[in-house]
């Protein structure tokens, strides 16, 4: 069962994906980013991304 500091974890998770994601996008940044930054930023969304799948799956 979850409980609401949990679900502030998963929440937070998944703020700082959709904040990676614009971070990306070429819609909502004015400076396009290095091609190692963009790298970086992919790797660091993956291991968020894939933390959060494991929480959701584990949390029930």
């Amino acid at each position: 069962m979850r409980t609401m500091e949990n679900e502030r974890e998963l929440v937070k998770k998944a703020e700082e994906i959709s904040k990676g994601l614009k971070r990306l996008s070429k819609k909502s940044r004015k400076v396009v980013l290095p091609y190692h930054s963009s790298y970086d930023l992919i790797e660091e969304l993956e291991d968020i991304a894939d933390s959060l799948v494991e929480d959701l799956k584990t949390k029930d």
